[in-house]
C-alpha cells in the first residue's frame, strides 16, 4: 500500500465518522442549543468519557480475541506471507 492509498483510506474512515457524527450521533447528542456535550455539566462530560474509553478497551479485547482466532486459522492453513 502506498502513503496515497493508506491516505484514501484514512479519508474513508474519517468519511464513515464524520456520517456517525450527523446520523445516530445528531439524534443522541445534538439538542436546541447544539451538542450536549458544550453544555453539560464537566463532571458528566468526564464521566461520560471515562465510559466511552472503557468501551473503546472492551472493543479492543474483543477485536484482539478475534484477530487470534483468524491468526491461528491462518497458520492451520500454512498461511504466512
Amino acid at each position: 500500500m502506498t502513503s496515497e492509498e493508506l491516505a484514501e483510506n484514512f479519508g474513508h474512515f474519517i468519511r464513515a465518522c464524520r456520517g456517525r457524527i450527523l446520523g445516530i450521533g445528531a439524534e443522541q447528542y445534538e439538542d436546541d442549543n447544539g451538542q450536549k456535550f458544550e453544555t453539560m455539566p464537566l463532571i458528566e462530560l468526564v464521566t461520560y468519557a471515562r465510559e466511552e474509553a472503557q468501551d473503546l478497551a472492551v472493543y479492543a479485547a474483543m477485536l484482539d480475541i478475534r484477530l487470534k482466532r483468524l491468526e491461528d486459522a491462518l497458520r492451520e492453513k500454512g498461511i504466512t506471507q
